[in-house]
């Protein structure tokens, strides 16, 4: 009898961190995302998803790499997207922390959203949505 298929589970992404604690932080008390664990790795978990943050020079043991951070360019090709309750008043709050924004929050009518984009401490783009009102 053959075995039947494994669906493969989505693990969520890795962010390797160039300076762990600053990150961390940044997505813990700034964006006060749900954090789980502590150095070299922690899970921001949010039902339905989920990213980790990971220590880029830990990260170069494990997969026995001489690079801290794999895949470094000028500009990073990932984009992570949060959704807020409310861009408008995350903005002002995160501003209040010293966030700096490369956009104001915009209402986006053909997508049904509102967004407002900024960099997290590794320089990924970071964009906050909601729905329009």
């Amino acid at each position: 009898m053959a075995a039947e298929l494994e669906i493969p589970t989505f693990f969520g992404p890795l962010l390797l961190a160039r300076d762990f604690d600053r990150t961390l932080k940044f997505y813990r008390d700034v964006l006060e995302l749900p954090v789980e664990g502590s150095h070299p790795y922690a899970k921001c978990l949010s039902t339905p998803s989920s990213f980790s943050i990971v220590d880029g020079r830990w990260w170069s043991k494990v997969n026995g790499s001489e690079n801290p951070v794999q895949g470094e360019s000028s500009v990073s090709d990932l984009v992570l997207t949060i959704q807020v309750r409310d861009v408008r008043a995350a903005f002002e709050r995160l501003m209040g922390k010293g966030v700096v924004f490369l956009s104001v929050p915009e209402a986006r009518g053909e997508m049904g959203i509102w967004n407002a984009f900024l960099r997290d401490p590794d320089g990924r783009s970071v964009v906050l949505t909601s729905p329009v009102d």
